[in-house]
């Protein structure tokens, strides 16, 4: 099955988040989603799941920027270096993905420091002021460091969600089969600049 995900939204556990995480499920549909990732900053995400797809995780800050933990449910400890971060995220069982790798004007970490660390990149961020230059070089990254690629409005605001997506073809709508996909590169990303 193919499923449209954002997989990177906040809610308002972000201290930056305008979105109630309780509005998820109605803002899912209205969207035309399959599902999202919430991506807190330094929180992890809780609210019960029902029948829309929404996958825990964490927007980690790290010295070197900021890391994308998907399928964690607990704390991932905050200001270590990127690739020790990497670490207690895989300890956690979570999945890597480096957000928004080229945003100059950003908390963005350099991919390479992250060679076979990171389990995706995020290609594709429709939040990011420099858009099309920051695609690209994250695409050619992707392509050189072997990562899938994914993208994510990193949406503050209902109006952004769905900005950017990612075309996952997974076996089912099960979390764990959705962060195997992802895993495996089954992901197309798509997006354009939220306005």
């Amino acid at each position: 099955m193919r499923l449209k995900v954002d997989l990177h939204v906040h809610t308002t556990n972000s201290k930056d988040g305008h979105i109630p995480p309780k509005l998820l499920p109605k803002l899912i549909l209205l969207k035309g989603l399959d599902g999202v990732a919430v991506t807190d900053h330094g929180v992890p995400f809780k609210l019960p799941r029902g029948k829309a797809l929404i996958i825990p995780g964490i927007e980690v800050a790290t010295k070197d920027g900021h890391l994308v933990a998907l399928g964690v449910e607990g704390p991932i400890q905050g200001g270590l270096p990127a690739v020790e971060t990497a670490e207690k995220i895989r300890e956690s069982s979570g999945l890597i993905v480096i957000p928004h790798p080229y945003d100059f004007l950003g908390s963005s970490v350099n991919p390479f420091k992250l060679k076979g660390k990171a389990d995706a990149i995020e290609t594709v961020n429709s939040s990011i002021f420099t858009f099309s230059l920051s695609k690209f070089l994250a695409e050619r990254a992707a392509i050189k460091l072997n990562l899938p690629a994914v993208a994510g409005s990193d949406a503050h605001v209902a109006e952004a969600l769905g900005d950017a997506y990612t075309l996952i073809e997974s076996p089912s709508k099960s979390v764990e089969d959705v962060l195997e996909a992802i895993k495996k590169g089954r992901t197309t990303p798509y997006g354009k600049a939220t306005p």
